[in-house]
């Protein structure tokens, strides 16, 4: 027996000294196939942290017993350090993690739980501070709780303080998530007793946090960018929040990738970067708005800190109206739209600010060939109040100046200027205070057309408290204000020059909970109202002698427009999310008052087959109590916001959707299919030679039609790597029928027609390749179908006069639109301490000169098409950021 033993004995020694000695060899691999490699093999616990644009890669070749190390001496000759202690190391390129205290640490009298010596002395050195080995204790060890409990807190950026959005807080013993919302605020439901949770989000370094967790707690955390990895030289990797959310047709863009895509004159533009999403048109260049999924102007509702913008963009649609440099996230709903929201049967467009640094004072500023902008933010009182001021101005005037006296453009004149502010103050661990104010104003005028003037007016403020370890409020209560006026001459005609004004102003109240029922069901309730003040129209002289208009104005619009709201989502399983809701909406408008309740259901569905491949369904019904009123397919800021009454009624609609996400090469690049179907009733169009400005039976000039839209989405997105971007394809369809047969004035018989902004077929790619840390280029392409249009097919007598035969409506189409733009990008140097960082933007929109239709007009029998950027524009922007 004992022979047998030492000859087993002998056997797994002999084994072992052969294992020991067996070659091993690696063949120009990556850092990550290295790590992992590594990993496996030996049971190390790496940390590493890797640049996107590292491309070095490694061969090792050794005995498995001198493998490990001759793979860190090949790390090491590529300028990677290596640290740690036991069996874990911590790889990084040109810094050092300490996993002791320095000699002399308590000799300054060091009381216990202060860290800023050790800080201070690793901020000297250069290093990176690591606590992720440190067990954190949550609630009272003599609580004696049992089952699940709640650990919620704020993630935050560790150099600004800032809150950090769209973080993903992962349990992995369990498999429950959360993502940070817009305050960087995230719960989580785990078991008593110890657990693991993972944090990870878009260009910050990923977090391994030991808890010990014996109540409900708050977990407060502050996370740093990647190491060498530079701001916006990625996509934003938002796949995580496909696959672990059940809501369909959400995009989420951040201003690093917005910042990066080429615009008209080279400064970052939110709603240009939404017009590169799938599903979402314009009618063409410099037009205002944008259409999602067969949707008209005036059914998307655009949020900027809360508050409504009527009008989101300057200079006739050429910029949006959110300065890029105070902005810090836009999320688009497409489909899903949440329940809190309402009032808009398309799409949600919102826009949130950034809250300031709150570590420093830091700011920017941006120089252009149009435009120049400028930044401030920081502490009021470090780590508890802080603000954000920007503001933009326009000098476009000289580029018109340029123009041929004899041009038809001659004279023509354009400005803008808006500003931004923002006060945070944090009251105290659980609440804090938000103030926001925006206002814009624009004017244009061309030769001897009409000068229009418009303004935008947002204030609000917010209240955010944690009431408990289970129930979060938001309370926001705030005003928006949005004018026009328009100033026709009429070539100086002292006794006909007018001047009409409209207005919609709107105070709001909102409240919105949040309550985690369980660990499967979290849920949001809450109510809101607003109040409108609408002025359809005014007009007055414009010269106040001699002049022969009188002053006359269209009755005032009073409503009220209450709502309650409830959603639930329900964690079915680790693979089945269910999420549901409903939204009671009412509008209490006229003497006497008219009435409208409209409920309103969300539902939507998600089943991930695996991590990376999920399938969602969705299904909302919504309703519009506020109308937009035009004639053209390019909106006017002059244009009528008309409320429902007892002639015009709500617009409502449903929505059905479904989508498959599919995250592949090692979660590099996200794959989405999303197809929708969509009705509407109640929609307006105009009759044939309607007026609609200054009409004061405006309802007997329109008509309520039916609406349907169908389409299918497709989209591929890189996330990471020296190439990044998106590209996509969409097929869809919009159309509008009369809903009440007038003989023969019903529009084209009675039969569905194209709407105004029916586009079937549209390709998108916009693209960013990192040659190096400093060098980059952007490129974006466009094509889609040209829109419809109504055009004259003869002439026939009338009244003894000749008058213009035209086709069906929108029976024909402008020329097909497609545009190429590229952009070089120049960052910054990478010196470590430096005052001010400055970066280049040198671009071309429209190399190709494509002259794409604005408008077609006629004379007689020919044909013209009126292009607003038939040339190439080159530009250069120059950044400046302290």
């Amino acid at each position: 027996m004992k022979k047998i033993f030492l000859s087993i004995l002998l056997a797994a020694a002999g084994l072992g000294t052969l294992s020991a000695q067996t070659p091993m060899e690696v063949k120009r691999v990556g850092l990550d196939s290295l790590v992992n490699f590594l990993r496996k093999e030996f049971r190390q616990e790496i940390y590493y942290v890797k640049d996107a644009a590292e491309q070095s890669t490694f061969s090792v070749s050794a005995p498995r017993a001198q493998f490990l190390d001759a793979a860190f001496d090949a790390l090491r000759e590529k300028g990677y350090t290596i640290s740690g202690y036991g069996t874990a190391r911590f790889i990084l390129h040109g810094k050092t993690v300490y996993t002791s205290l320095p000699a002399g640490y308590f000799d300054a009298g060091q009381k216990l739980g202060d860290d800023s010596g050790l800080q201070r002395y690793l901020a000297e050195q250069n290093a990176v501070v690591t606590f992720q080995n440190k067990v954190y204790e949550i609630g009272d060890d003599s609580a004696n709780r049992h089952g699940k409990v709640y650990v919620s807190g704020h993630v935050r950026d560790v150099s600004s303080g800032e809150p950090l959005v769209g973080v993903s807080v992962y349990d992995e013993k369990t498999g429950a998530y959360a993502i940070t919302d817009a305050a960087g605020f995230y719960r989580l439901a785990l078991p008593v007793g110890d657990n693991t949770i993972s944090l990870s989000g878009y260009s910050l370094d990923d977090m391994r946090l030991l808890l010990k967790v014996w109540d409900d707690g708050v977990l407060d955390v502050v996370m740093k960018e990647k190491v060498l990895s530079l701001k916006g030289a990625t996509v934003s990797a938002d796949a995580v929040s496909h696959h672990r959310t059940a809501k369909i047709g959400i995009e989420r863009v951040r201003m690093e990738v917005i910042n990066k895509i080429p615009s008209a004159f080279g400064e970052g533009d939110i709603i240009q970067a939404v017009l590169t999403l799938p599903g979402v048109k314009s009618v063409g260049e410099a037009s205002t708005g944008f259409n999602v999924r067969g949707g008209s102007t005036d059914q998307n509702l655009i949020l900027f800190n809360d508050g409504t913008v009527y009008n989101p963009t300057h200079l006739f649609g050429i910029f949006s109206a959110f300065n890029p440099d105070v902005v810090s996230e836009v999320e688009l709903y497409k489909s899903s739209i949440p329940a809190e929201f309402g009032g808009r049967i398309s799409s949600v467009l919102d826009v949130r600010s950034r809250e300031g640094n709150a570590k420093k004072i830091s700011g920017s500023m941006g120089i252009g060939l149009l435009t120049s902008r400028f930044q401030l933010e920081g502490p009021i009182v470090p780590d508890r109040t802080t603000f954000v001021l920007g503001a933009r101005t326009s000098y476009s005037n000289w580029l018109l100046k340029l123009l041929p006296e004899n041009s038809e453009y001659s004279g023509s004149t354009a400005d803008f200027s808006d500003i931004n502010a923002s006060l945070t103050h944090k009251l105290n661990e659980n609440n804090s205070l938000h103030a926001y104010f925006y206002w814009s104003l624009d004017g244009f005028k061309f030769s001897r057309d009409p000068a229009f003037r418009y303004a935008n007016l947002n204030a609000s403020l917010k209240w955010r408290s944690r009431l408990g370890p289970r129930l979060n409020l938001v309370a926001t209560a705030g005003y928006d204000r949005y004018g026009a006026r328009l100033d026709n001459s009429l070539r100086n005609n002292k006794k006909s020059g007018y001047r009409v004004r409209t207005r919609i102003g709107q105070v709001f109240g909102k409240l919105n909970f949040r309550y985690a029922l369980n660990d499967m069901h979290n849920l949001s309730f809450g109510a809101d109202v607003i109040r409108y003040d609408v002025l359809p129209g005014a007009m007055s002289p414009l010269y106040e002698s001699e002049s022969l208009v009188r002053t006359w104005s269209l009755p005032t619009q009073n409503a009220f427009e209450p709502a309650l709201f409830v959603s639930d989502s329900w964690n079915v399983s680790q693979r089945l999310t269910l999420e549901g809701g409903i939204r009671l909406s009412s509008l209490l408008v006229g003497r006497p008052v008219k009435f409208y309740l409209s409920p309103e259901f969300r539902v939507a569905g998600k089943y991930s087959f695996r991590d990376n491949l999920s399938v969602k369904a969705g299904f909302n019904t919504m309703s519009q109590h506020i109308h937009l009123i035009s004639n053209t397919s390019s909106i006017s800021p002059i244009d009528t916001w008309q409320l429902s009454d007892s002639r015009i009624r709500p617009q409502y609609g449903w929505q059905t959707a479904a989508g498959l996400y599919w995250t592949v090469a090692d979660g590099t690049v996200d794959l989405t299919l999303e197809g929708y179907y969509k009705r509407t009733s109640h929609q307006l169009d105009y009759k044939s030679g309607a007026t609609t400005m200054m009409n004061p039976d405006l309802a007997d000039d329109l008509v309520e039609t039916y609406g349907k839209a169908y389409g299918v989405e497709l989209m591929a997105k890189k996330t990471s790597g020296k190439l990044t971007g998106w590209a996509s394809y969409s097929y869809s369809r919009s159309m509008l029928r009369e809903m009440y047969d007038r003989g023969m004035e019903t529009i084209n018989g009675g039969a569905w027609y194209n709407a105004p902004y029916d586009k079937p077929h549209e390709f998108k790619l916009t693209g960013n390749y990192k040659f190096t840390h400093r060098y980059s280029m952007s490129v974006n392409v466009d094509y889609a179908t040209g829109r419809p249009v109504t055009i004259p097919i003869g002439t026939f007598s009338y009244g003894g006069g000749e008058r213009l035969a035209y086709s069906l409506r929108n029976t024909y189409r402008i020329p097909d639109y497609f545009r190429l733009d590229l952009a070089v990008n120049i960052e910054p140097g990478h010196y470590l301490k430096q005052f001010s960082h400055m970066s280049w933007t040198i671009g071309v929109y429209n190399v190709t000169a494509h002259k794409n239709a604005y408008s077609v007009f006629f004379e007689g029998t020919k044909s013209y098409l009126l292009s607003v950027f038939a040339y190439p524009i080159p530009y250069i922007n120059l950044n400046l950021k302290f």
